[in-house]
């Protein structure tokens, strides 16, 4: 979402430079935040993440009571695992219906597809990349043109 901010050059892509860094201790020059934090929240270095240590995680901790499968009081790899497996189904559901939201929104003649100018006005980091989603050469972008698209 903030992507054009950070792209100071305005080239389209974010070189070392111009990557935000999410606070002291991270990044590329240290402190690299190893499997999303959790390697640091475990500050007792036990292999097991703790309710206490998972307080410096804000994700884990709203979730912490149903990733810890076995009710142990503290979160292994295992059940991350497992837990996010679970979670999958939900997770896809939820991007779906926002590239369907994001579709909508950019589909401002409610034609069902999208315009090189719907896109470059509503979704202008798929602009670039408009003519190579619209391979049948139709000069529109389709919910199936997009849903094929690659995810990087």
């Amino acid at each position: 979402a903030k992507f054009d901010q950070h792209d100071a050059n305005k080239d389209g892509k974010l070189d070392r430079s111009e990557r935000p860094h999410r606070g002291k201790g991270r990044g590329h020059d240290g402190g690299h935040r190893g499997m999303g934090g959790l390697i640091d929240a475990d500050k007792d270095g036990d292999g097991r993440i703790s309710k206490t240590e998972a307080s410096s995680l804000s994700w884990l901790t709203k979730s912490f009571d149903q990733v810890d499968g076995n009710r142990d009081g503290y979160v292994v790899r295992s059940e991350l695992r497992s837990y996010h497996e679970k979670m999958r189904p939900q997770r896809e559901a939820e991007r779906a219906k926002q590239a369907e939201e994001r579709f909508a929104a950019a589909d401002l003649n409610h034609d069902g597809k999208l315009s090189k100018l719907e896109v470059s006005e509503n979704m202008p980091r798929l602009s670039k990349g408009f003519a190579f989603m619209d391979e049948d050469r139709d000069g529109y972008l389709t919910r199936d043109d997009l849903r094929q698209s690659p995810r990087h």
